[in-house]
């Protein structure tokens, strides 16, 4: 299960690195499909169009290492400004 998980991440990764995502500032929030990896849990998510989805963990060691493409903060410019996500309705 872990190695599926790690695989689908890494496709997922390399996927979203190959597309014309450059990482910039936040100014509101994120593209759709753009991909976060939290550093210090490596947890990843993507944000589709209908809000944050978690799509598995990298190790300590990949979280180091990302793509350029590779979101490491979502908070926005304003950080009192709430976010969209899937879970909050």
């Amino acid at each position: 299960m872990k190695s599926t998980v790690s695989v689908l991440t890494a496709a997922l990764l390399l996927a979203v690195s190959g597309a014309a995502f450059a990482q910039t500032a936040v100014s509101s929030e994120p593209a759709p499909y753009s991909v976060f990896v939290d550093q210090p849990t490596g947890y990843t998510f993507v944000k589709l169009p209908g809000g944050w989805k978690f799509a598995g963990a990298v190790s300590k060691e990949e979280a180091q290492h990302l793509p350029d493409t590779v979101l490491t903060s979502v908070m926005p410019a304003d950080s009192a400004h709430a976010m969209n996500t899937a879970s909050a309705k």
